[in-house]
């Protein structure tokens, strides 16, 4: 299940996917923006977690590679906390990159209403 709201923040959006990611794979998230916080003071938090999303879907969207991905122990639904109860890695992954593109849409939206001003 995807969130209904729209992210209105980074930390918001970050908190979204966090509840609502089924796989690990958020750690490739937070992994690239910890990567770009060299240029923190050249862009705003807001571009780098929307270069970060583009960049993660970049290279797991269209792989099915499924080894190595585990289920997300933040995720509020219990049944895709544990690989033993309901988690099913191609299930997961698509809902992931799905989750992913969704966020990426309203952080974008967020950004040119954002320059828009």
């Amino acid at each position: 299940m995807l969130p209904r709201e729209k992210p209105c923040s980074p930390g918001q959006c970050l908190g979204m996917l966090n509840d609502y990611m089924r796989t690990d794979r958020l750690r490739h998230v937070h992994q690239d923006i910890q990567a770009r916080m060299d240029q923190r003071g050249k862009k705003s938090p807001l571009a780098l977690l929307i270069e970060s999303i583009e960049e993660v879907l970049g290279v797991f969207e269209g792989s099915h590679l499924f080894e190595g991905i585990g289920p997300n122990p933040f995720n509020r639904d219990p049944r895709y906390r544990w690989p033993t109860r309901g988690f099913r890695p191609e299930t997961a992954c698509h809902h992931a990159i799905t989750l992913l593109k969704s966020q990426l849409g309203s952080l974008r939206e967020l950004c040119a209403g954002l320059d828009s001003w």
